[in-house]
């Protein structure tokens, strides 16, 4: 076999590794199992989401947001403090379909939601992951930590 042949051979030979792991960075299929789900991987705003409706959703006009990367913590308010929303994740999800411990608390006027989960990253792009509790339908949108 001459020296061409064997580039050859070797370059066919790193393309057919190259091509499985190019087409598996686009990302984790995530099983859409209800409809609130679909409804929520739809939503682009940061916020809290429940069975199908948004119960807060961040708006910088009338809003506060505070990002802590030390203690991976995320919270968004009202300026006057009567709506809030604040997770604590346990790790930060590198990808869609993995699952995280997280500490939620919600507060509003007629609205209270405190606990710990496990959420599945549903979806995430450069500067938002989309956090999904299928257990309780609720779905939380925050921008990246690491943003």
């Amino acid at each position: 076999m001459n020296r061409t042949a064997e580039y050859t051979a070797v370059i066919i030979f790193l393309l057919l590794l190259a091509v499985p792991m190019l087409s598996s960075c686009e990302g984790t299929v995530i099983e859409i199992d209800s409809p609130e789900k679909e409804i929520f991987l739809k939503e682009n705003r940061e916020g809290i989401y429940r069975g199908g409706r948004s119960l807060f959703v961040f708006d910088e006009r009338r809003h506060q947001k505070a990002v802590n990367l030390s203690r991976i913590q995320y919270r968004i308010q009202t300026d006057v403090q009567d709506t809030c929303l604040n997770i604590t994740l346990d790790a930060i999800p590198g990808s869609a379909g993995v699952h995280i411990a997280t500490s939620i608390d919600f507060r509003s006027p007629g609205d209270l939601i405190s606990s710990m989960s496990r959420l599945e990253c549903s979806r995430l792009d450069d500067d938002k992951l989309w956090l999904w509790s299928p257990e309780s339908l609720t779905g939380i949108i925050i921008s990246r930590p690491e943003n």
